[in-house]
């Protein structure tokens, strides 16, 4: 591989903190409560870190309440948004083409919007991605395919949960030319314990009896998802949204291994399957 493309390795870190720290939340008694907390370990450990890498010269400005707002309402949105959709029961079946959705028009909206450059092997990639995590969740009979689209029609949520994915991640890869990015995850992540603490979290006693339970899987899920999309953040201010969007979901892979070792889940055939076409598809982009 070459040297031009470290970012891939930085990414490849991201994505294993990023399946580890939701192995966790898996784990976890209450996963609203547990979400909410990480997000505040986050804060706690990465505040300190950002005073420590802030850039010299760089002073607040009023663009950062634009774009440390936007930020806040899109991730707060994707994160309601999806765990409305949680409760739906045929979710399962829609979650793969939504999860796939968001790295696709991310390439479509970097090269139309952004003017990136786009190749014939990095397009080819992403569309393997997007078919490699639908064979994971979904396997390759026609029957599960027509259910799946089918519940995309009947629910709206699946489709924005792709949309919210693209709006993010287009709208962070312009906020990191404003605010660093350490200091992008800190006020991202401050807003959603603000706004999911209102939305989501309203059961006291449930929260602190997670935090006696908890406190130390929460604050390790805290630094691992600070430092996942801290290096995502990081990337994006180099390289093109395009490619790093897709080449993230590896981090399905990882977690569908891990699952494996730690939670005992089976590593079937459809899985195995899926994830050789990521891997390929990775290979395409990065390659």
């Amino acid at each position: 591989m070459p040297m031009a493309n470290y970012w891939f390795y930085l990414v490849l870190i991201a994505s294993i903190s990023h399946a580890l720290w939701n192995i966790m939340l898996k784990q976890s008694e209450n996963k609203a409560v547990f979400l909410w907390s990480l997000r505040i370990w986050s804060v706690i450990i990465f505040l300190p870190i950002s005073f420590l890498f802030w850039p010299k010269g760089a002073t607040i400005t009023y663009e950062w309440i634009f774009w440390g707002a936007g930020s806040i309402v899109l991730h707060s949105a994707y994160a309601i948004v999806l765990s409305k959709a949680y409760e739906k029961s045929d979710f399962s079946l829609a979650y793969p083409i939504s999860r796939g959705l968001g790295p696709l028009l991310v390439v479509a909206a970097g090269s139309i919007l952004l003017s990136e450059p786009v190749t014939f092997l990095s397009v080819v990639g992403s569309f393997l991605i997007f078919i490699g995590i639908y064979i994971m969740y979904s396997g390759v009979t026609f029957s599960m395919g027509l259910k799946s689209l089918t519940s995309m029609i009947k629910s709206p949520y699946p489709l924005l949960v792709g949309l919210l994915i693209t709006c993010y991640t287009l709208f962070d890869k312009l906020a990191v030319s404003v605010i660093p990015p350490v200091s992008l995850n800190v006020i991202e992540n401050l807003g959603q314990v603000l706004v999911l603490g209102a939305v989501q979290v309203r059961n006291i006693g449930a929260v602190t009896r997670q935090w006696k339970n908890e406190w130390l899987k929460m604050a390790i899920a805290g630094g691992l998802a600070g430092l996942s999309y801290i290096l995502v953040l990081i990337v994006l201010t180099e390289v093109p949204v395009s490619l790093v969007a897709p080449v993230r979901e590896s981090s399905i892979v990882i977690g569908s291994l891990l699952g494996v070792y730690l939670l005992k889940e089976r590593y079937n055939h459809h899985k195995i399957l899926g994830s050789l076409i990521i891997f390929i598809g990775v290979v395409f982009i990065v390659w």
